[in-house]
C-alpha cells in the first residue's frame, strides 16, 4: 500500500524562505530514501503556508525514511547546509517563527 503525508507549514514572512529551504532539504532526503515515489516542497498560492507533499510506496520505505532523517549523519549534514533548526521549528511551536504549529495529514492509497 501507498503511503505519505501532507504537510502544512505556517511561518512568518520574514523565516519563509529560510524556512521553505530547509524544507526542501529535507524533501531531497526523502527522495534518496528506497521506495520514495515523490517529495516535494510547495509554497500555497496566497505566500501563507508552505507544504510538503511525500509519497512512498510502503508504509516501511516512509518509517526508514523518518529514520534517515532523524540519523546523526542526515542531521549533521542539514545542519551544515542550512544550520540549526531552532526551537520548535520542527513542530512549528516556536510563536516567534510560525504562525501556528504544523498541520500533518497522514495519507494511504486507495
Amino acid at each position: 500500500m501507498k503511503t505519505g503525508f501532507i504537510a502544512y507549514h505556517y511561518p512568518y514572512a520574514h523565516y519563509r524562505d529560510q524556512f521553505a529551504r530547509h524544507v526542501e532539504g529535507v524533501a531531497r532526503v526523502f527522495r534518496n530514501v528506497t521506495g520514495c515515489l515523490s517529495a516535494d516542497c510547495w509554497l500555497a498560492e496566497d505566500g501563507e503556508s508552505v507544504v510538503s507533499i511525500v509519497k512512498m510506496d510502503s508504509p516501511g520505505a516512509l518509517e526508514a525514511a523518518f529514520a534517515t532523517l532523524r540519523s546523526a549523519e542526515t542531521k549533521e549534514a542539514l545542519e551544515a547546509e542550512f544550520g540549526a533548526s531552532p526551537p520548535g521549528s520542527v513542530d512549528g511551536t516556536n510563536d516567534e517563527l510560525f504562525v501556528r504549529p504544523h498541520v500533518i495529514h497522514q495519507i494511504v492509497s486507495l
